[in-house]
């Protein structure tokens, strides 16, 4: 179960409300594609070549990026690392929305992660 499902589940926020934090979530997510270039990692044809292989063939991009050679299995990391820093999680845009004030999602966090347990923690 995901933090948001449990928030619909326990009667804190809205279908529609968290509906809306999930678009904006995937809205805002940075790619790794991106992310590499931003961080200088990749030039602007590197990237290309690597999306043009992508949607050729599918595979995940860190995975192409390494075996064209344009990235080593710690570069990957890395970028793996800095994409989730950037992760809008969804605690924190239900608060900005409004669906939800701060002190009630921490509160209902620590409750998640007793119920769930950190093994199976899905985010």
């Amino acid at each position: 179960m995901r933090f948001g499902e449990y928030l619909l589940n326990k009667g804190k926020i809205e279908k529609s409300e968290l509906e809306d934090a999930l678009k904006f979530q995937k809205e805002k997510h940075i790619t790794l594609g991106v992310l590499a270039t931003r961080e200088n990692a990749l030039n602007n044809k590197q990237l290309s070549t690597i999306l043009d292989h992508q949607r050729e063939s599918g595979g995940l991009f860190g995975e192409i990026a390494i075996e064209l050679g344009f990235l080593t299995r710690d570069d990957v990391d890395k970028l793996l690392k800095l994409q989730k820093k950037k992760h809008n999680f969804i605690g924190e845009i239900l608060v900005l929305y409004g669906a939800i004030s701060k002190e009630d999602m921490e509160e209902e966090l620590i409750k998640f992660y007793k119920t769930v347990g950190m093994d199976n923690l899905r985010i």
